[in-house]
């Protein structure tokens, strides 16, 4: 029975991340301009990002096209205004699953995502971005850590599109 609930729950962080990545059109959100993005993807899927009330992150939340929600991400913010963290949701929006841990080189480029259980704080997962000459980043290097999920890797959670709607979520409320 545990089994079934991973691999349902590794589905679910899989679409919440993976249609990022195919999404089509970023439109602003009727009288919330400077705060919330809506991401419409091919599948009929959709990611709501929107700021936090207190302006020091953002919370991405993917719908089905049906409309069923399957998960949230919530986004935290550094002193710096760049993402340190995020915390991982089930469709409930009451449990966090997993937290991840973001860090970056002196040049402030991301260089990997640190994916732990929650509340036992077990490292499960590693994403290693490399970077060419100009600056380009590579498609991520997935290390699973978790047995049990050893041929299905959890998508990234830090998506170009995630970066892109920081900036523009940020830029929006200055």
């Amino acid at each position: 029975m545990k089994s079934v609930a991973i691999g349902k729950l590794m589905i679910a962080l899989a679409l919440a991340a993976a249609p990022a990545v195919q999404a089509q059109s970023a439109d602003l959100v009727g009288g919330a301009r400077d705060s919330v993005r809506v991401m419409r993807h091919p599948n009929g899927a959709r990611s709501i990002y929107s700021r936090q009330s207190n302006m020091k992150g953002m919370r991405c939340s993917t719908y089905q096209s049906d409309g069923r929600l399957v998960a949230v991400n919530d986004y935290i913010e550094g002193r710096n205004g760049e993402l340190v963290a995020c915390n991982i949701y089930d469709h409930t929006k009451r449990n966090i699953i997993y937290r991840v841990a973001y860090g970056y080189d002196s040049s402030a480029k991301l260089i990997e995502e640190r994916m732990y259980t929650n509340p036992e704080g077990k490292l499960v997962q590693r994403v290693i971005y490399k970077y060419d000459a100009d600056g380009k980043r590579s498609k991520p290097i997935i290390v699973s850590l978790n047995p049990a999920a050893a041929k299905k890797a959890i998508a990234p959670t830090m998506s170009g599109e995630v970066e892109t709607m920081h900036r523009q979520l940020k830029k929006g409320k200055r």
